[in-house]
Parts: structure tokens; C-alpha cells; sequence
């Protein structure tokens, strides 16, 4: 007698239908919060102290699944995405030298996720998401304020200089290329409207060792995306 309402239940939580869609289009749109790591502060030994900062970006894209099963599909699509992070340097406390930057850059992405529903494809379903992401870097800029103190024979006063560079090309301080693991969670209702969060995490160094010196620079992207999407 329990056997029947055991069954029901595990029929609503996995649905085993066939899906009425194999293929399904979406836009997706919403922001992220992305920072860098890196380990300037192990390849320069002057640096005091180091701090970088999560800031907020943009995320547009068309989101792609191909429904193998109502509880299983394979999910892809393009992105645009606008990733930014601060940083901040004390370089050296004796003679009070300070950098705050800030890093803006934007990316494509392409994920090729796992995807598994559970709920009634109908009705609404959660989306357990897990697998690579692939992303190439089109522009971005670096910008960045050294104040130090200096002596003017009448004192020392704290002065600034400001620079700016190329986040990305021949100049740049990062490679276009990156790709490392995204997963995270959605909601799928009535098959159409949709909210997710998912986490990015680059398996791939993408800073380039430091001009004239034998300094090996090491970075990695890390990102939470937070979007809002309608599904055809």
C-alpha cells in the first residue's frame, strides 16, 4: 500500500518524461561580481600588504539546451560579460608607497554544463548545473594611481601619478584566453522563466610574466554571475 505514494513521490521529484522540447533557446541577462587572484605578493618581496576587491560587471547572453531527459540536459549558450576587480598595494612602508588600481575587462563565454532538473518539467524544476566554461577577452583597460611621499626642500608631501594601460594585446598584463569550471543553481517555471546564480573559476593562469625580469606571474578569474532569463 506505501509502495504506490513512494513512487509518486520520487515520479515528482525525478520526472522521467519525455521532454517536449529537445532543443530550448533563452536569453539570459543579469550581473556579476568578479575579482583576480594573484601572487604578486610572493614575486615582489616589497610589497607590505595586498588587498583586491570583488566590483560588479555586466552579463548578457542566449542560454541553449538540449533536453535529453526532463531531469537531464546539456546546457551551452554565449555570454557577454564585463569583469571587474580593485587592487590596492602598499609597496613599502618606509617610504610610504602606495598603488590603487582598478582592472576592467570583457570577456565571451561559452559553458558546456551538465544539467540536472528535479521537479516536474511542467510545473517548475531546480537546476543542478556543474562543467567548463570556455571564455576569450576582446578589450579592458588598467588603471592605476602611485602616491609616494617625496621631500621638495620644504618637506615631504605625499604626490601621485596616475597610468593607464591595456588590459589584454601586446602590452597587456593578461592573455585573452581562459577556461576553467563553472556550477551553480537554477529555477526553471512552467518551462519558460528562469533565475540562476552560478559560480566561474579559471583553471588557467591568464597573466603574463612581468616585462624585463624572470618574474612569473600567476592569475586566475573567479566570478558569481546572478541572472534572469526567459526561454522560448
Amino acid at each position: 500500500m506505501l509502495a504506490a505514494p513512494v513512487a509518486s513521490h520520487a515520479q515528482a521529484i525525478i520526472d522521467h518524461g519525455t521532454p517536449a522540447k529537445v532543443v530550448q533557446a533563452g536569453i539570459r541577462v543579469g550581473f556579476n561580481t568578479s575579482n583576480l587572484t594573484t601572487n604578486y605578493d610572493e614575486i615582489f618581496p616589497e610589497i607590505a600588504w595586498n588587498h583586491t576587491q570583488w566590483k560588479q560587471g555586466v552579463t548578457l547572453g542566449a542560454a541553449i539546451d538540449i533536453n535529453l531527459k526532463n531531469y537531464l540536459a546539456i546546457q551551452s549558450g554565449v555570454y557577454f560579460k564585463s569583469r571587474n576587480n580593485d587592487f590596492h598595494y602598499l609597496i613599502n612602508e618606509n617610504s610610504l608607497q602606495a598603488i590603487d588600481g582598478h582592472c576592467g575587462a570583457y570577456y565571451f563565454e561559452i559553458p558546456l554544463l551538465l544539467s540536472f532538473r528535479l521537479g516536474v518539467a511542467e510545473l517548475a524544476q531546480a537546476q543542478i548545473d556543474l562543467g567548463p566554461y570556455f571564455a576569450t577577452g576582446f578589450g579592458g583597460k588598467v588603471k592605476y594611481t602611485l602616491f609616494q611621499s617625496e621631500n621638495d626642500g620644504s618637506g615631504s608631501r605625499v604626490v601621485s601619478y596616475d597610468s593607464k594601460g591595456d588590459y589584454f594585446g601586446d602590452k597587456g598584463i593578461a592573455n585573452r584566453f581562459d577556461w576553467g569550471l563553472k556550477f551553480g543553481l537554477g529555477f526553471l517555471v512552467m518551462q519558460h522563466y528562469y533565475i540562476g546564480a552560478h559560480y566561474n573559476f579559471s583553471c588557467k593562469n591568464i597573466l603574463k610574466d612581468i616585462p624585463d625580469t624572470n618574474k612569473r606571474a600567476s592569475g586566475h578569474n573567479k566570478a558569481w554571475t546572478f541572472t534572469l532569463g526567459y526561454n522560448f
